[in-house]
């Protein structure tokens, strides 16, 4: 028995498991979390697996997205916990936290003579992310195979964008653009650093942050866009915005907001690209 990797990254465990990706013939696919590229051809797996598998925040969270899972394919797993995928109870699925972003995990196959693990993706290993033991194959995302590729330390990044973020406020709102997760991520821990200006999230991400503070996630001072409360919140002119870091293109071209775009680049914790700064800034007009 091997691991594979599929044509379009899917992780092909033994015994018809597919991890953040689907190829024919799997019949379990288990979803790490919902970043786009571990979430490839989830509607697929939807269609043609038996089962679709995730913590239940990550499977909550792929319904806010959009995606349509019958119940009787949809198959939540705590940290924690396990399941056979067979009637002999020879092959066994076991799920750890990761610490990325809520509802993160990894897995563990537990077979006869052999153990796979897959971490997905993580960070603060053997603090906030459990360390997969007693494997004989492990499989690690190669985001950071290189040195080189090492960031600065969160408290160092956090302390650059808040001092950012507070001279962006001075000259009048904020949008901040970042990834599925990571915005709810940022929401919280300016909070924590201080920064009280009020949000406001489109309807995609308000569908995303309901579900969250279902799971404590929540923060204080949220307004869904469009309201009668967000508009007021608006004409204070003081207010930081969080959209989805494909929606720059388009929204960048608004006068009168300055933006910012949470990339995780490495090298420079802010650095100018054209008219735009990555971590990254542009003074309203």
């Amino acid at each position: 028995m091997e691991v594979t990797i599929g044509r379009r990254g899917a992780i092909i465990f033994p015994h018809n498991l597919c991890v953040d990706g689907h190829e024919n013939g799997c019949i379990y696919r288990f979803v790490t979390h919902i970043h786009a590229d571990h979430i490839i051809d989830v509607d697929k797996s939807i269609a043609f697996s038996r089962h679709v598998i995730g913590t239940p925040i990550t499977l909550e969270l792929l319904k806010a997205m959009g995606y349509t899972i019958p119940q009787s394919k949809s198959l939540a797993l705590n940290y924690g916990q396990s399941m056979d995928l067979n009637s002999n109870g020879f092959v066994r699925l076991r799920v750890h936290e990761a610490d990325h972003i809520p509802g993160a995990a990894q897995v563990v196959l537990e077979m006869d003579g052999l153990t796979v693990g897959y971490t997905g993706d993580f960070r603060n290993p053997g603090s906030k992310t459990a360390i997969l033991k007693d494997l004989d194959i492990l499989i690690i995302d190669a985001t950071y195979g290189d040195p080189s590729y090492v960031r600065e330390s969160e408290e160092a990044i956090m302390s650059e964008f808040v001092k950012l973020l507070k001279r962006l406020l001075s000259y009048g709102p904020v949008a901040i653009y970042a990834y599925h997760g990571k915005i709810n991520d940022i929401m919280i821990k300016l909070r924590a650093w201080g920064i009280d200006a009020p949000y406001i999230l489109p309807w995609s991400q308000w569908n995303i942050y309901m579900v969250l503070s279902r799971y404590g996630y929540s923060t204080t001072n949220v307004y869904l866009d469009a309201t009668k409360e967000a508009e007021e919140v608006k004409r204070t002119q003081w207010y930081i915005e969080f959209n989805l870091t494909s929606k720059l293109s388009y929204m960048k071209r608004r006068r009168g907001i300055s933006h910012i775009v949470v990339t995780g680049r490495y090298g420079k914790k802010i650095m100018r690209m054209g008219d735009a700064w990555d971590h990254r800034f542009k003074r309203p007009r």
